[in-house]
């Protein structure tokens, strides 16, 4: 009897990870006080967070901009200003794009890093508004196991739009979560990327030089135990032992 009741917990916990699990909102970092800090690297919830500007095609570096925390409706989370004087005051949203994650002017980049013995069970983007190319705004999202971004990056590699995700069109925010989930995201990668712009699965930018967003905030849940699994199995297989022997009787 004790072995079914460890079972069910174990059942239970195991169903229930992805409900338990808090939404982790990035402006919990604190507006406008944080933007004061002009920081390229933080952390928060156990989330640990950088900014990167790309020089070149392929060198990036930090330093160069700072993480911007915008908390307005329909305008708030993340992003990445890399423009200098262009940033804006911290008691706004700042002069438009340049405070997103963006391709205008220069290409930046937000780095996530999964903290140890979770998995990502959410995603949340907002101010993807209508714009840029083609009145659609683009993003692109990569995962890796190296902590280096790389904007030539060609594998893992999932573009979304203002047009295709479905969120609420009046706050302009959602979930991108299972949109990537159906294109191959791998729920326990270590770092995640984000970017602004479409890009073609040749690493080019194919959506103009105007798309932007902001990171709103993700959820992680705890990854089982490999004793949780046996013991579930455990559980299952004393279930349909338990059942056999009752039908058994039964046919007696």
């Amino acid at each position: 009897m004790n072995k079914l009741v460890l079972a069910f917990g174990a059942l239970f916990s195991a169903s229930s990870i992805v409900s338990a699990a808090p939404t982790i909102d990035f402006t919990g970092l604190g507006w406008p006080s944080f933007n004061s800090t002009g920081t390229d690297n933080t952390s928060f919830a156990g989330i640990a967070i950088s900014g990167f500007t790309y020089t070149a095609p392929s060198t990036y570096a930090q330093g160069n901009g700072f993480l911007w925390l915008r908390n307005n409706a329909g305008d708030h989370g993340l992003g990445y200003c890399s423009e200098g004087t262009n940033c804006g005051p911290a008691d706004t949203t700042g002069n438009g794009d340049y405070n997103e994650v963006s391709n205008e002017l220069k290409n930046e980049v937000i780095r996530l890093t999964r903290p140890t013995g979770k998995a990502w069970t959410d995603i949340e983007v907002s101010s993807l508004d209508t714009g840029g190319t083609n009145n659609n705004e683009m993003g692109t999202f990569y995962w890796s196991n190296s902590a280096t971004p790389n904007l030539n990056n060609t594998t893992n590699l999932i573009n979304f739009s203002h047009n295709g995700l479905g969120w609420n069109s009046s706050t302009e925010e959602g979930s991108i979560f299972s949109y990537l989930v159906a294109h191959g995201f791998d729920v326990n990668a270590q770092y995640v990327f984000f970017r602004g712009g479409g890009y073609d699965s040749a690493g080019t930018l194919t959506n103009g030089t105007n798309d932007d967003y902001l990171v709103w905030g993700v959820n992680v849940a705890a990854i089982p135990e490999p004793e949780t699994y046996a013991m579930l199995l455990a559980g299952l297989g004393l279930l349909g032992f338990s059942a056999q022997r009752r039908n058994l009787k039964l046919a007696a």
